[in-house]
């Protein structure tokens, strides 16, 4: 029997459970963490055609929505779980994120401070509470919310990329000391990527350890970054000041010219890299 024949079959027989029966939404979570959208969206599709008031279901499906660029009906099935299921933290966490991405900042907090009260472990919650009230200007808050990721940050809600984020924002506190220990650490467990390499590169310019700054300026722009977390034009700009501080007159007006005129690349909130 076809199997979404079976499972609409199986309805009547339901009980009280909104989520009663349906199958696989654990397989669709996975899918759709692993990049395989169009597996999430058949198996979430068919938990709600069985459950259309399931949280579970809702939350993949909102996810997906948004991945297809359907960005109000993402949001829609995201606050309908939050509705039928106000306790639901993973329900929160995806609309949450789902706002940070669209600068709705106030409305983000709000989400992942709940969030942190229903699953206080999750330092990927934590975090991004803190990424939201920077963005509200609100350092003081966002410092204790950092802090509150730093005590939890391990098990499954562990946040690999804590000290980079963490590390940015000391920097930007002019805690240069702070900073350099969560960057150092950053670039120790994630020596690949652009963005660890490039803010511990303006580190270093601010501590005047230009050598440093340009090794890591250097390597910044050896690296890709399909994410878009760092630009090409924002690596231009920094080694162009490197080279000028260290007194590489040809290399600061090569970049200089560089990121005058290398094209502004219009982007969203860059997209976290949390497993």
């Amino acid at each position: 029997m076809n199997l979404a024949i079976a499972l609409l079959l199986s309805a009547p027989l339901l009980g009280a459970d909104p989520c009663a029966g349906a199958r696989d939404l654990a397989s669709a979570a996975a899918a759709l963490d692993e990049g395989e959208v169009a597996r999430a969206d058949y198996l979430s599709s068919l938990a709600l055609a069985l459950s259309p008031d399931c949280p579970e279901a809702l939350v993949v499906q909102g996810r997906v929505l948004t991945l297809k660029g359907r960005l109000r009906e993402g949001r829609e099935a995201l606050e309908k779980a939050v509705r039928l299921a106000p306790e639901n933290a993973e329900a929160r966490y995806q609309l949450g994120i789902w706002l940070y991405r669209r600068v709705a900042y106030p409305e983000a907090v709000q989400q992942f401070e709940k969030v942190v009260a229903l699953r206080p472990l999750d330092a990927r919650a934590h975090d991004y509470l803190a990424l939201n009230l920077e963005g509200l200007g609100e350092a003081g808050r966002a410092d204790l919310a950092y802090r509150g990721a730093s005590k939890v940050n391990e098990g499954a809600f562990r946040d690999p990329f804590f000290d980079y984020y963490y590390g940015r924002f000391l920097l930007k506190q002019d805690r240069l000391e702070e900073s350099r220990a969560h960057l150092d650490r950053a670039v120790a467990l994630h020596p690949d990527e652009r963005a660890v390499h490039y803010e511990r590169g303006k580190l270093n310019l601010a501590r005047k350890a230009y050598g440093a700054a340009r090794q890591d300026a250097e390597r910044a722009l050896s690296l890709r970054d399909p994410a878009g977390l760092v630009l090409d034009l924002q690596v231009y700009y920094l080694l162009a000041t490197v080279y000028a501080r260290l007194g590489e007159s040809d290399l600061a007006r090569k970049y200089a010219e560089l990121s005058r005129t290398t094209p502004v690349e219009v982007r969203s909130v860059p997209e976290r890299r949390i497993p």
